[in-house]
Order: C-alpha cells, then structure tokens, then sequence
C-alpha cells in the first residue's frame, strides 16, 4: 500500500524531526556535527529558510523552520539526501543514513511556536547530556542567549515571537518560557507525545485539511483533487502504458541515455509524486538503492530547473493518476 499523503502549508513554519538509522549516535562525532550544521546554513540560504530553533543529538535532529517557495519536502531531500552522501563517501558505507523519512508538524500557534522552540533547546537537558542548555553547543539556544554570534538561527525572527520590546527584553521572555517548559512533564516526552503533534490524524501528516485549507499534497496538488493511490505493482503497469517504456528496459544492464533517463523519469514520478520508497523501486528494477537516490536527485533538481521536463513528468502523472 502507498504511504499515506503528506500535506504541506507553502511559508508555515514546521517542527521537523528525524532519527538516525539503528539508533546509531552519528553525531557525537564533532566532525560529524559540524559538516550537518554547515549543510543546514547551506540549506537555508539555498531555500530562503528561517530558522528559529536547532537541536542536533547524537542520533538525531530538531528543526523550528519557515519555508518560503521551496517545498518543504524539497529542501529536507536537499538536506538529508547532501549529509547521508558525504557520511556515507567519508565511511565508505553503503546502508542508509536516515531510519526513514523526516516527519514534520504545522506550528499554528503562537503558545505552540513558543513551546516548540524551548523544547527543542531542552532536548540535551532532557536526554540528562547537560544541565543548562547554554552549555550544549549543538543547538540554537547559545545564539538566542547571546552566549555567541547567530550561525544558523535568525535571532531577531525567533525573539519576535517571545516579547514585544527590545531584544534584551525578549531574550528575557524566552529564557522564561525555557524554564517554564522544562518544568512541564510533556516536555520529557516523546515527539508523538508532544501537544502540537498529538493532534495529527496520521503519524506521517504535516496538516490536517480542515485546519489549513490552503495546504497542497507532497507534489503541489490541491487537495481536492480526486488523485489516485497507487502501489508500486499498480503504478509500473501504468507507467509502461503512458511513457513507452517497458519495466524490462529499464531493468536491463543497458546503459543508454534513453535508459537512463527512463530511470529517473521512472523514479521521480514513483517517488516524488505516488510516495513509493526507493527500496521498492530499486527491487522492482533490480538495481542498488543508491542508484534510485542518485536517479530521484537528478529528477529533482531537473524538475526544478527544466521546465520541459517538469511538463512532461505532469502529463505522464496525469496519465497514470487519472487512468481508469
């Protein structure tokens, strides 16, 4: 079966959460740390990113994020999709980095937005790492005390929305609200646990429809459109039907470009627009999972920049979806 659709809100601003594979602590190594750092202030200036609150553990991540154009999902692709790679070249390591694809709440409250920002600069007092969270250099929490100079977090974005005087004033408001959470006994909890994200109706959604009727499926679709799900033995037929090309021809050791573009073309739209893993697909085509990944970004960064491309990957979408 399909994963269930992730909606999107275009310039929300999202809590955003993802686990190491295995539960593997990547980044207690500093290097480590500091090369995913550097690829989010990449990120962020790549796709008009405000950051308003950052966490790195040792096997996992917070983000406290506004998007503007990008798709959120887009950019996550971006971010995760650049550090698993240069782990992954570093260490000589074929498996995956990421235990699965990142999970993202809408943040539609100012009592949320307050709560999950000093949750996310709690996290190493709540995993008993530190004490105080100044002390803790992998989180955004020193930038917005000023114990150093902003590097990811827009100080000023992120204090607005704590006080409405000077930034010493707000930057007293937020070290209220801080200590008022980590009082909290949510605060201690689990991310499913968390008041903002208990009111999902599916752990894998960012919005529910009826709270944010602007919100767009995973590919931009409105969503009232009557869209087809599909899993990947629906979808293969289909795709042979619409594109010309065969399942067999793509799975074949040939290497033409017509093959190769069938490839990305195949897995770019079983991916991105049908949410099919790239696991399934590299099975069905009997091909490595790094060669989908590498297929998928291709495909991405095509759709965005070619905009032939991305017509002809919406006409064979339709095709496929709307097919009867």
């Amino acid at each position: 079966m399909p994963r269930h659709p992730r909606l999107f809100v275009p310039g929300a601003i999202y809590h955003v959460y993802c686990r190491v594979a295995r539960g593997e602590f990547v980044f207690n190594d500093d290097f480590e740390a500091l090369e995913f750092i550097e690829v989010v202030r990449e990120v962020r200036d790549l796709d008009g990113w405000t950051v308003f609150a950052w966490c790195l553990m040792g096997n996992h991540y917070h983000l406290v994020l506004r998007t503007r154009e990008v798709d959120l999902w887009r950019s996550m692709a971006r971010l995760q999709g650049r550090v698993a790679r240069s782990y992954n070249r570093r260490h000589r390591y074929l498996g995956r980095l990421w235990q699965s694809r990142y999970r993202a709440r809408v943040i539609d409250s100012d009592d949320y937005f307050r709560q999950v920002v000093a949750y996310v600069h709690l996290n190493p007092v709540a995993a008993g790492v530190i004490d105080d969270p100044a002390g803790f250099p992998y989180s955004g929490h020193r930038e917005i005390v000023g114990v150093c100079r902003p590097h990811v977090v827009d100080r000023r974005a992120v204090l607005r929305g704590f006080g409405a005087g000077d930034l010493g004033e707000s930057a007293d408001d937020y070290a209220t609200w801080v200590h008022s959470v980590a009082e909290a006994r949510w605060s201690k909890g689990e991310v499913s646990t968390l008041p903002w994200w208990t009111q999902a109706n599916h752990v894998d959604e960012i919005a529910e429809a009826e709270r944010h009727p602007n919100a767009t499926t995973f590919d931009g679709r409105q969503l009232a459109e009557n869209r087809s799900e599909l899993d990947l033995c629906e979808f293969a037929p289909r795709f042979e039907l619409a594109s010309g090309y065969s399942v067999e021809d793509l799975s074949s050791r040939l290497r033409s470009s017509e093959q190769i573009r069938g490839r990305i073309v195949f897995s770019t739209l079983a991916a991105s627009r049908y949410r099919i893993r790239g696991s399934d697909i590299a099975t069905l085509l009997g091909k490595h999972h790094n060669s989908v990944t590498k297929w998928l970004t291709e495909g991405l960064r095509k759709e965005a920049t070619d905009p032939d491309f991305k017509k002809m990957l919406d006409t064979l979408d339709s095709a496929i979806s709307f097919r009867s």
